[in-house]
């Protein structure tokens, strides 16, 4: 009945949307990586990355909610050891961040003063109750 909340509107929504999901559906990674061909998708789409955001994400994927310091991406992404300065990261961060935002998810953030953590958001239904 009316007047009614929207937070309780979307609730409803989602329950329903929850309950018409068949149980056994398996739920897709949003980040998918093929390794052998080189490939990145987002929620089924190609990215289009170049090697060292390939490595980037890799990296960053490999262990969700892990903060890496730049000295430890840099030592991921170049295998040749060569030196290269930590701003280098930023602004391969920066190059790759623009392109998952552009395919709909910003997984990466900055800890201020140690590095990155790549975390995707954890949707309303799976979040624990309070």
């Amino acid at each position: 009945c009316k007047p009614f909340s929207p937070r309780e509107v979307v609730a409803r929504i989602r329950a329903v949307l929850r309950r018409s999901r068949p149980p056994d559906a398996p739920l897709e990674p949003a980040v998918v990586l093929d390794e052998e061909r080189f490939e990145a998708r987002v929620h089924g789409h190609a990215l289009s990355l170049t090697p060292v955001e390939f490595r980037l994400l890799g990296k960053l994927s490999s262990q969700p909610g892990r903060v890496f310091s730049r000295e430890q991406l840099i030592g991921a992404l170049y295998a040749d050891h060569r030196v290269v300065s930590d701003r280098t990261v930023d602004s391969h961060v920066k190059n790759l961040r623009r392109k998952l935002i552009e395919a709909g998810i910003d997984p990466i953030s900055a800890v201020y003063g140690v590095g990155y953590r790549f975390e995707l958001p954890v949707d309303e239904d799976e979040r624990p109750r309070r």
